[in-house]
C-alpha cells in the first residue's frame, strides 16, 4: 500500500500525502509524502494493568491457582511493533502483579481467524486465564468466553463481540491526527516531520472498562496514565529486564522512536514464548 501512495505523491506534487504505520517518507526525497503513527505501546501497557488486575482478583478467591495470562501475536520476534506491544502489555501487568507470566503465541500472519483462535485455545489450556491479543478478528476473544476466562481485546471495543469475557480493548483513534494535520496546514503550520502520538494527544485509548473488571481499576489506570502523560515517565525508559538475561535501554533515558518502531526484537522478562 505504501508503494502506491508514494507513487501518488510523486504524480501529484502540489498535494500532501501521509501514510499510517508506514516508513518510507524520510528517505523518499519527497516533500509532499508523510508517514505517522502511534506510541500504541501506551495504551497496550495500560491495557496490561487493566488484565494483571483481574488476575490479582482471581488469585484472591483461589489461590491455588497459576498467574498466567495469554497472548496472541500475530508475529514473532522479528516483528518489532508486534514484539514491543506484546512487552508494553507485559510490562503494564507486571506492574500490578510482579508474580505473573505473560505466555505469547503467534499466528505468522496478520490476519488468520482460525489460527487466532486456535492459538488462544493453546493458551488457555496451558491454563492462561486472561487472554490479549494483536492480531485483528475477535475470535481470541470468543474463544475466552467460551471457555469461561477473559480477554483483552484489539482495535475496535470487542465487548460486543464477547460481552462476557472482554475487560477493554486496546484503541486507535486516527481522527485526531487527521484533526491536526488539517488544521496545521490551514493554520499554516504545517511541517511534514514523522509523527508519533500516544494517550496525551488522544490518538490511543482502551475502551471503558466492562463490568467484569475488578474494583480499584480505573484508579490505577489513572496513575498509569497520569504518569505517561506527564512526560516524566515512559514505557521504555531506563533499563529494561529482558527474558533472556540481558538488558535493553539506558538508565535515565527514553527510548527513541526509531527503536521502539524498528528496534524491539527482544521479549520483557516476565514473558514466555509458546
Amino acid at each position: 500500500q505504501e508503494d502506491y501512495v508514494k507513487q501518488a505523491a510523486e504524480e501529484f506534487p502540489d498535494v500532501q500525502f501521509c501514510h499510517a504505520t508506514g516508513f518510507q517518507a524520510a528517505s523518499s526525497g519527497l516533500d509532499n509524502f508523510h508517514n505517522f503513527f502511534t506510541n500504541i505501546y501506551e495504551s497496550r501497557y495500560v491495557s496490561g494493568v487493566v488484565a494483571g488486575m483481574k488476575l490479582n482478583e482471581m488469585k484472591e478467591k483461589d489461590p491455588s491457582m497459576d498467574l498466567k495470562i495469554g497472548y496472541v501475536g500475530a508475529w514473532g520476534k522479528d516483528n518489532a511493533e508486534v514484539t514491543g506491544g506484546c512487552d508494553a502489555f507485559a510490562m503494564g501487568v507486571y506492574s500490578v502483579n510482579p508474580d505473573a507470566t505473560v505466555y505469547i503465541k503467534t499466528t505468522n500472519s496478520w490476519y488468520d481467524p482460525e489460527g487466532e483462535k486456535q492459538a488462544a485455545v493453546a493458551l488457555i489450556n496451558e491454563g492462561c486465564d486472561v487472554i490479549g491479543q494483536h492480531c485483528d478478528t475477535p475470535n481470541p476473544q470468543l474463544a475466552a468466553e467460551e471457555a469461561g476466562v477473559f480477554g483483552v481485546g484489539y482495535n475496535s471495543d470487542m465487548s460486543k463481540d464477547a460481552p462476557k469475557a472482554v475487560l477493554t480493548s486496546t484503541v486507535w483513534n486516527w481522527g485526531a491526527y487527521y484533526t491536526k494535520a488539517v488544521q496545521d496546514l490551514i493554520d499554516g503550520t504545517w511541517t511534514g516531520e514523522n509523527y508519533f502520538g500516544g494517550l496525551e494527544e488522544g490518538l490511543v485509548d482502551i475502551s471503558p472498562l466492562s463490568d467484569l473488571c475488578v474494583d480499584g481499576t480505573q484508579e490505577k489506570i489513572d496513575e498509569a496514565r497520569a504518569q505517561i502523560e506527564s512526560g516524566d515517565w515512559d514505557v521504555f525508559d531506563g533499563v529494561i529486564e529482558c527474558n533472556d538475561g540481558t538488558t535493553v535501554g539506558t538508565e535515565g533515558e527514553h527510548m527513541s522512536d526509531a527503536d521502539i518502531t524498528g528496534n524491539i526484537h527482544w521479549y520483557f522478562k516476565n514473558i514466555v514464548e509458546k
